[in-house]
């Protein structure tokens, strides 16, 4: 199974709801897309396929006549005048009838529609790169229940005496700093998280983040450095701190859209910054304490 299998996998396995909605995402987040097709100015020479590192597309020897006929040509045409003739031709022979498609010849170049995957795709826009045709385009959207389908509501379980669990991902350099900070001045926050140290808030990946959820967190918390003073990049813009929190933005919006909103978070504070440290933990405890136990309890106790 391939990190990425491992990946999608693993965000089925944490779905308690069905998402309904595509989301957003940040600029700065890699590897999550749509890549949306064009066939009428397809001629299916399948570069794209052949720069493909994960196979996430291929190439179905059919015609999609809807989508001929439907087509719009430019005022400017398309860059193959062949595949404006085409789409001409045929919306200028159009018959009533139901015909959807139509079979390509095996062997017959230049015809055929591109398929894509996105349970394999890595959003890497070499695709969209190499196409001559400019049929291909990747869009910053992410379609959560093409990846998941649908997901069956886990059941409520009962817990008795429950107080949150949270894991807390801290940076080596700042935020575990500012946590010894805060046991040395005798600060008080809940102690229902257990820390984690990271090298950097940015080298925590979405796998850590769904592990912790599955195996019984109720929430997670992610701390780093202050914005321009991470030790991975400074105040530049892909610094570490400032690409995990656009990574946790959007997320943010995967667990809202899988039945588990409310239960991440990202915060920063400096070594000096014990105070802050304790704040953090604590309004984010009181978070989780008004959201209840995570609803994976129910469907980890069913599948166990």
């Amino acid at each position: 199974m391939s990190k990425r299998e491992a990946f999608i996998e693993k965000l089925r396995e944490i779905a308690v709801s069905t998402p309904t909605e595509i989301i957003e995402v940040p600029d700065k987040v890699e590897g999550f897309g749509t890549v949306v097709y064009e066939s009428q100015t397809c001629s299916a020479c399948k570069k794209c396929m052949d720069v493909c590192e994960v196979d996430a597309l291929d190439i179905q020897l059919t015609l999609n006549l809807p989508e001929y006929l439907a087509a719009t040509i430019p005022e400017d045409g398309f860059r193959s005048k062949n595949r404006e003739a085409l789409v001409f031709l045929l919306q200028h022979l159009k018959q009533n009838g139901e015909v959807q498609a139509i079979s390509v010849p095996t062997g017959l170049p230049g015809y055929g529609s591109i398929s894509w995957v996105q349970d394999k795709c890595i959003a890497c826009n070499k695709c969209v790169e190499i196409c001559p045709e400019n049929c291909l385009t990747l869009e910053k959207q992410y379609d959560l229940q093409a990846v998941i389908g649908e997901v069956v509501s886990p059941p409520v379980v009962e817990v008795k005496e429950w107080e949150p669990f949270i894991i807390c991902f801290v940076c080596w350099e700042c935020s575990h700093a500012a946590a010894d900070l805060a046991g040395l001045m005798h600060l008080h926050y809940p102690a229902n998280i257990r820390t984690i140290r990271v090298p950097c808030s940015g080298a925590v990946e979405p796998i850590h983040i769904m592990t912790a959820m599955q195996n019984g967190a109720d929430g997670v918390l992610v701390t780093g450095c202050l914005f321009d003073e991470c030790h991975y990049g400074g105040d530049d813009e892909l610094a570490g701190n400032f690409m995990q929190y656009d990574f946790v933005q959007f997320w943010k919006q995967v667990f809202e859209g899988i039945g588990l909103g409310g239960r991440l978070h990202i915060d920063f504070a400096s070594a000096a910054m014990g105070i802050k440290f304790t704040e953090i933990v604590t309004e984010f405890v009181q978070q989780i304490e008004e959201l209840g136990p995570s609803p994976l309890r129910g469907k980890l106790e069913v599948e166990e």
